[in-house]
């Protein structure tokens, strides 16, 4: 009896999380398909230099969660990126530092994606990583590319939800670079903004969300079990 009474608050107690999570008040849409665009990745000193290449984005997988209530919309999962890596030789600026030359390394992502996590109206960022020599001196660093990102909410219904998503092109670039022996060594162009190009229109399934799956399947196999009991 003791054994049948404990079964039974565990079912209870299983099936009721099925709601817990931080997205327990969204609507959760699964999308997968490809996205067009690329990024301009350079490192540069004092950023006129020269040398860098174009990322071009592949394939797009991601989960969408859109909150009813304030109508907000929240795309997390990655996207695929070649080529993640590349190498090349870096210039002195000619007003500057006319003779300075070096080579650099640049990678973007990890393993040719990149993840993300962005609200809609807000930037998607892309990690960038660096490494190389300029005049003689090592240098590495880090930093991310931030595109701001306009994303439009077509239609939503119980079982699809389509949207689209588009950068601000031009927009400006955060300060971002590595000072080595007084030169600032910078990504991005020498006009101080990047440019970059992101093409998505797509229509998102509705699916349950894989946690309450696991979860209603355990409480479903606790209640057969009661049931043989």
């Amino acid at each position: 009896m003791k054994f049948i009474r404990t079964l039974q608050l565990m079912t209870a107690v299983i099936l009721g999380l099925g709601s817990v999570g931080g997205h327990a008040q969204s609507q959760i849409y699964y999308y997968s398909g490809p996205v067009s665009g690329y990024t301009g990745v350079d490192l540069s000193p004092d950023g006129f230099g020269r040398g860098g290449f174009v990322a071009n984005f592949g394939t797009i997988t991601e989960n969408l969660y859109y909150d009813p209530a304030t109508q907000n919309l929240e795309q997390v999962g990655s996207v695929t990126v070649n080529p993640s890596s590349g190498s090349f030789n870096i210039y002195g600026s000619l007003a500057d530092d006319p003779n300075g030359s070096g080579s650099a390394t640049l990678t973007v992502g990890n393993n040719g994606s990149f993840s993300f996590d962005f609200y809609a109206g807000n930037s998607l960022f892309i990690p960038v990583s660096g490494s190389g020599i300029y005049d003689g001196q090592a240098f590495s660093g880090s930093w991310n590319i931030q595109i701001p990102m306009i994303t439009d909410i077509i239609a939503v219904s119980p079982t699809s939800l389509t949207f689209s998503d588009t950068p601000l092109s031009g927009a400006p670039q955060a300060n971002a670079g590595i000072w080595v022996g007084g030169i600032f060594l910078a990504d991005g162009v020498s006009d101080g903004t990047f440019y970059t190009s992101w093409g998505l229109d797509g229509v998102a399934a509705a699916v349950p969300e894989p946690n309450s799956l696991a979860l209603l399947s355990l409480g479903l196999s606790a209640l057969a079990l009661l049931r043989r009991r």
